[in-house]
Parts: structure tokens; sequence; C-alpha cells
């Protein structure tokens, strides 16, 4: 979304940005230009509540607020904004793209615990209604037509973008943080610390590794955990009952990961399931080997067919610590595809493809609508 609010051309188009909550580690960065509306800066948690009440709110103030403004097209990139985006757009017969980021089996079902029937039904129309519906990868696309029983030739498949000049830049920093051991090799994990992120294997496999390296020439390592989330401070718990706090340090939020990112010796990915994550990619722009869970969609569908990348089962802590054993065990197989990987993020994964890609199916809504 904030690539969108930065890259796409004015000339063609007038940005603003709706929003349930007006905070986040990102709002700073949405330019100026770009009015901001949100729900609940406009809005206390009312005095009497009962389920529906909050969300047909929603729905009725972005349905003025499209109302209010000269609103060509709407766009959504969340299952949780689809929901509101999905009927006040219907209401107001505005022109909707909706994009599909994560496999929703996976996803919706685990994140949403109560009334997940209502939810789907509801999500099932939204997505139904949208004039253009986005997926970032073709599990994703397939996971979703199956979920939702929509057509699949209804989707089109628009895969994540890569802002490598910012990137670049931001690698090429020095690195603020605790300084990096020399005697160590640097492990890295970014992303949010949910459960479906699968972090809690990969610090289990930082114990198991200390017991596999101990047979065999493999140098002792270094986790390097970016970002934050609900479960963090059951991480860092794990981490103390393995005794693995000299071996695994917690960041939180930074606002450049990337010249951490740049230095590391091995990216992972432990997740559950993911869409297309940013990470893997930024890894492979920055060349630095990934090692990633072999999910459906997503890092899993990306090296299974390039293999760009090195896969593990799922929820498998002794898979995960073989993996990096032979990581630096055996290292030439692990570096020999980086420029390649390189290079396929350049062809396939610039701003300037998503940005154009983007806009022309914007464009063409609109015109196609005001017939």
């Amino acid at each position: 979304m904030l690539y969108l609010m930065q890259y796409l051309d004015r000339s063609r188009f007038d940005i603003s940005l709706y929003l349930l909550y007006p905070k986040g580690s990102l709002l700073d960065e949405v330019p100026e230009d770009v009015a901001v509306y949100s729900y609940w800066g406009e809005h206390s948690p009312p005095r009497l509540n009962w389920p529906g009440r909050i969300f047909s709110n929603q729905v009725r103030h972005l349905t003025q607020h499209l109302r209010a403004k000269p609103v060509d097209l709407v766009y959504d990139r969340l299952f949780h904004m689809a929901l509101i985006a999905g009927p006040a757009a219907k209401r107001t017969k505005t022109p909707r793209v909706a994009t599909i980021v994560s496999p929703p089996n996976e996803d919706v079902v685990r994140s949403e615990k109560r009334w997940l029937a209502w939810k789907k039904r509801s999500l099932r129309k939204s997505y139904l209604s949208a004039n253009g519906l986005l997926a970032v990868g073709t599990e994703t696309a397939a996971s979703a037509a199956l979920f939702y029983n929509i057509p699949r030739d209804r989707f089109r498949i628009v895969t994540s973008p890569i802002d490598v000049t910012r990137i670049e830049s931001a690698a090429r920093m020095p690195w603020e943080g605790s300084s990096l051991d020399t005697e160590r090799k640097h492990i890295i994990a970014i992303g949010r610390q949910s459960d479906e992120k699968g972090h809690r294997y990969l610090i289990e496999a930082m114990s198991l590794y200390t017991k596999i390296s101990e047979q065999g020439d493999a140098p002792p390592v270094m986790l390097h955990l970016v970002g934050d989330g609900v479960l963090r401070k059951e991480l860092e718990s794990l981490t103390d009952s393995l005794g693995l706090r000299g071996s695994v340090l917690f960041h939180g939020v930074q606002a450049n990961p990337y010249s951490l990112l740049a230095k590391s010796d091995l990216m992972v990915l432990p997740s559950l399931y993911e869409g297309l994550p940013n990470v893997v990619l930024e890894a492979m722009l920055c060349k630095v080997p990934v090692l990633a869970t072999n999910t459906p969609g997503g890092a899993g569908e990306l090296f299974r067919r390039t293999g760009l990348g090195h896969l593990v089962p799922r929820c498998n802590s002794m898979e995960i610590a073989q993996a990096i054993y032979r990581r630096f065990a055996n290292p030439e197989p692990w570096l020999a595809n980086l420029e390649a990987a390189r290079n396929y993020i350049l062809e396939n994964h610039s701003m300037d493809k998503w940005i154009g890609e983007l806009s022309d199916l914007f464009e063409s809504l609109r015109r196609r609508e005001s017939r």
C-alpha cells in the first residue's frame, strides 16, 4: 500500500488512504499529498455494543466517505478491509480492486476464531463484487478460489514488488545495533512474531543445531530476530528455557533491517503459510542465501519453481537445524545461485513493472465503469 502511495503517477492519480486505526510504524512514510482518513480517528468505542455494531458503523463510515469524495476507484489488500470495502463500494457503485495476499484457508481460519462462517460468506460476496480480483501467486489464487467458491479464472496474478533502489541504499548503511561477533555466523529472521510465522521452530532448531554441530565441522551461530508481535514474550521465555540467551537476539522492529540482512550469512523463513513474503525477495536481492519452509504458496511455490532457495518441511525444528548445518558445513550449493537469485528479482519484481501493471488496471476499470 505504501509503495502505491509513493510511486503512482500523480498526473494520473489523486490518492487518499482509509484506515481503521490512525497508527502504525509506516504512517510517517505516507507522502504528504495523500489525505489520510480513519474510522477510529473519528470515533470512540460505543458505550453499548452488540455483535456487528462496530462493523456496521465502519461500513457506514466508509460509505459516507466514498459519497462525500470524488472517488473513482477503491483498492484493498487485506481481508480485514475487504469485509468493509466490499459493501461500501457496492452501495456507492464505486469500482473496486481487491488483492488476496495469503491463502485464506490458513490466514482467515487461523486469525478469525469468532463468527468465521459469517466472515467467510461476507468475504465471498465482497470478492465476487470486486471489478478486479488479484492474488500474489498461483497457489494463493487456487486456495482462495476453493475456499470462497470463486471461479479460478476470476483471479489475476500480480506478484509483489521490490523497491530495489531504496533497499540497496539502506543495505549499504552501517548496522546500528549490537556489534556482530566475527567468530560466529549470523542468521536472520524478519517478520511479525505471531503463531503462523513459526519462530518457535527456528528457536528450537538453534538448540538442536548446537548438538548437531558438535558432531562435525560447523561454526557457532547467532540468530537475529527482527520484528515484534504478540508472541515475543513467549519466544523470549522459550529462548531462556533452552539456554540460548547468548545465541538469540531480539531486535524488535527496525527502521532499517536491510543493513543487518545484507551482513547475514543466512535468512530463514520458518512460516506455516505465506502469500509471497517480501523478506524472501529482499534477501534474494541482497544476495543472502534463503532457507524457507515448503509452504504451498509463497517461498515454497517460488523455490519449487525456480530452485533459487532451499526448502524444508513446515513445523519441523530438526529439519531446520540440519539445513542450517548443511549451509555452513557445505556452503558451495548455498552460494552458487546468489547472482541468479538477484537477477530473478530485478527481472520479475521491479517496482516499475508492478506500478505499471496496476496503473493500467486502475485506468482500464475507471474508463470501463464510466461508460
